[in-house]
C-alpha cells in the first residue's frame, strides 16, 4: 500500500479530524472516502443512466407535490397584469 503526504493548514486539519470523528472514522479513512467521492463525481461520463433518470423524476415529483399548474386563463391574466405593472417604470 502506498502513502500520500500533503500539507494543510492547521485549522483545516482540525476541521477534517472533527468531521472524521463525528462519522466514527479515522482521519485517513475519512480522507480516502472524500477522495473517492470526488473522483467518482468528476469521472462520470456525462450520460444519465436509467436509474439516474428515475431518481431525478422521483425527486422532482416529490418537490412538486401539492403544487398545481395554473390554467391558461390564469396565465393570461398574470401576463396581462405584468404588462400593465411594467408601464409604471419611467
Amino acid at each position: 500500500m502506498a502513502r500520500i503526504h500533503f500539507v494543510v493548514k492547521e485549522p483545516d486539519k482540525v476541521r477534517y479530524q472533527n468531521q472524521a470523528r463525528r462519522e466514527n472514522k479515522s482521519l485517513g479513512a475519512w480522507l480516502r472516502e472524500a477522495a473517492e467521492e470526488k473522483l467518482a463525481a468528476t469521472s462520470r461520463s456525462g450520460r444519465f443512466t436509467l436509474n439516474d433518470l428515475r431518481r431525478f423524476t422521483t425527486e422532482c415529483d416529490a418537490r412538486e407535490k401539492g403544487c398545481r399548474e395554473p390554467d391558461w386563463e390564469e396565465h393570461k391574466r398574470t401576463i396581462a397584469g405584468s404588462k400593465v405593472r411594467g408601464l409604471d417604470v419611467p
